[in-house]
């Protein structure tokens, strides 16, 4: 694993739920740039980055994670930290190629679980002009048929209210 951030308490506790989910070698870089050196040499499984630290450097950062070709696994999971998830905050870090955006505080559970969906189920890269990421849109999920399925109205479907 490789964490990107200055040492806080967010990624102590990284580590630590890291250390009981039986990963081995974590490193911990606070600049960015180094990190971005060290995705180029050396293999790691995910990256975690507190975008606090790297806001100023973030979108050089994940276009360069994605996008570079010194880069050994341009396909990794990347995961940010946000304290507050505002739905424009989410939405571009998921246009610039993050894997999935973790909201703080999270339980060590979420943090296992959304790796572990990460690394043994990713969704398919898109790789486009404008973005190379893991594709953005949820699963498609099947049509429900059952007894218990809401009735759709077209649009200019006049509903009379007295007879409900």
């Amino acid at each position: 694993m490789l964490l990107v951030g200055p040492k806080s308490h967010i990624l102590h506790l990284l580590r630590s739920v890291m250390n009981i989910a039986g990963v081995g070698k974590m490193v911990h870089v606070e600049d960015p740039r180094r990190a971005l050196e060290l995705l180029g040499t050396e293999n790691f499984h995910a990256v975690f980055y507190d975008d606090k630290v790297t806001s100023a450097d973030e979108r050089p950062f994940l276009l360069a994670a994605r996008r570079d070709e010194a880069m050994l696994n341009p396909m990794l999971p990347i995961f940010a930290f946000q304290e507050r998830a505002r739905r424009r905050d989410v939405e571009a870090a998921r246009d610039l190629g993050v894997t999935d955006v973790l909201t703080i505080p999270i339980s060590p559970k979420t943090l296992v679980t959304k790796l572990q969906v990460a690394s043994h189920s990713p969704r398919p890269f898109i790789v486009a002009t404008e973005f190379f990421g893991p594709d953005r849109r949820a699963k498609a999920r099947p049509a429900y048929y059952g007894s218990d399925r809401r009735k759709r109205l077209s649009k200019k479907a006049k509903v009379d209210f007295t007879a409900i």
